[in-house]
């Protein structure tokens, strides 16, 4: 294994500029797929609902637990590996198995067949997070993080846009169809036919990675043996920062919970609420949510570089504290509005604020982590964000729809309570948290303090 010294490194031992551009294009590239993978059951939930009649409480399940609890189970062992083995190989074998499970998604037949193939995706993408983090943080020095994590979360608005335009055309132009026609595949439904059409393209990015990116040294290590953290040293660690860095990412996987809870649920509000079509949904819809959710992945890191240069070493903790009011706020009222002339322009501010709080949790735990933890401390976040956001979530607004309002048509209703009762929680874990934060930062030693 490459090692590093511990002494804080140098500008010249970070790969090229150019080159760690490309690479976190790359990376990029395939979290886009991910995403659409991940988010694409959105759009489909009408179409899949009528044709397997499955219950909105089924479709959360799929829409979270289903995935979420093999994406956090094989996270932390996933998060482990990538710590001490080639991250590079890890990643490509992840983006290959999820690419496949999701074609799978279209074969399915049922609840049970749909739910096992939604588990293989978050089997996949289970090492999509620990390995990006890391190689990221190998690839860019400190001052530069912040706006390399943004293009990384700016990858879920890229994907947001792809799967309602692939989603809405797809559908759009088989809506007179009741089957299609597959070569190999037989007879398919028109959602079923979306589910391949995504996965296919997903099989670029896994040659690219594996074949175009270079492995790198592992800078910023601070075990007692470089690259070889022990046991006891990786949990001091976790407990040194367990109200730092700890409240720090509960928050975050609040508001990502409360996105998530939308992200599957907007689609469904809109056409079963607002009488939209699916292709009405995802062009005024969700390409406008994701351009401007590309605006706010880009800015993420300028705030967060905004407020270290007025003095505030903690940042990213304002970026995060901007992203959980405006997600609250906008994310709260705007799926209760009446009409959908209200509730378009409310939902689309939203969006300003969308990336903040993913994008401040992957830069805090790389400012505050050394290298050979940061698999998985990062690991241990994916399992906050797989079984608090992306399971609670969608399950927590579909069963709000089900059993507290009992009413499909207060969709929105549930919606709204799941985010105001988390973004509430999320706030108060912040202010908690930020001093302990502040101290913690304080702490770094083993590499160059970002500026």
């Amino acid at each position: 294994m490459n090692t590093a010294p511990a002494t804080a490194p140098s500008a010249h031992v970070y790969p090229s500029a150019r080159y760690s551009w490309y690479v976190l294009a790359v990376i990029c590239f395939g979290y886009v797929f991910a995403f659409i993978d991940r988010t694409i059951l959105g759009l489909l939930a009408p179409a899949i609902q009528k044709d397997l009649g499955i219950t909105d409480t089924q479709m959360g399940l799929l829409q979270g637990l289903g995935f979420a609890l093999f994406y956090t189970i094989f996270g932390l062992p996933l998060g482990w590996i990538s710590d001490r083995y080639n991250r590079k190989w890890i990643l490509s074998g992840g983006m290959f198995f999820w690419t496949v499970m999701t074609a799978l998604c279209g074969m399915a037949t049922g609840f049970k067949s749909l739910f096992f193939a939604r588990a293989g995706v978050g089997v996949g993408e289970a090492t999509l997070n620990p390995c990006a983090s890391s190689l990221i943080s190998d690839y860019f020095p400190p001052e530069k993080r912040p706006r390399a994590f943004g293009f990384y979360t700016m990858s879920t608005a890229v994907a947001n846009i792809l799967s309602y335009v692939i989603g809405g055309t797809v559908l759009g132009a088989l809506a007179a169809y009741t089957f299609v026609s597959v070569p190999l595949l037989g007879d398919l439904k028109p959602w079923q036919v979306v589910f391949i059409i995504i996965a296919l393209p997903g099989l670029v990015p896994v040659a690219l990675l594996a074949f175009t990116v270079k492995e790198p040294v592992r800078l910023g290590q601070a075990a007692s043996k470089k690259g070889q953290a022990t046991t006891a040293e990786t949990w001091a660690f976790i407990m040194a920062n367990k109200k730092s860095l700890g409240l720090f990412l509960l928050a975050c996987a609040l508001i990502i919970l409360e996105i998530y809870g939308a992200a599957y649920w907007h689609a469904t509000i809109f056409i079963r609420v607002y009488g939209w079509t699916p292709q009405d949904t995802a062009f005024y819809f969700g390409v406008s949510s994701g351009l401007i959710g590309i605006v706010s992945a880009y800015t993420s890191g300028s705030v967060t570089n905004y407020f270290r240069k007025k003095g505030m070493s903690e940042g990213v903790w304002m970026t995060a504290m901007l992203g959980a009011i405006g997600c609250t706020i906008f994310g709260g009222f705007g799926p209760t509005m009446p009409t959908w002339q209200l509730a378009l322009p409310i939902l689309l501010m939203k969006s300003l604020f969308v990336n903040y709080s993913a994008a401040a949790a992957m830069t805090a735990i790389n400012e505050i982590t050394p290298n050979e933890h940061r698999g998985l401390v990062t690991s241990l976040y994916v399992i906050l964000t797989g079984l608090v956001a992306q399971g609670i979530g969608p399950l927590a607004v579909g069963l709000g729809s089900d059993k507290i309002f009992g009413d499909p048509m207060k969709i929105g209703w549930a919606l709204s309570l799941v985010v105001f009762v988390t973004g509430i929680l999320a706030v108060i874990c912040l202010v908690w948290g930020r001093a302990a934060y502040r101290e913690a930062l304080a702490r770094v030693t083993w590499e160059a303090k970002a500026k």
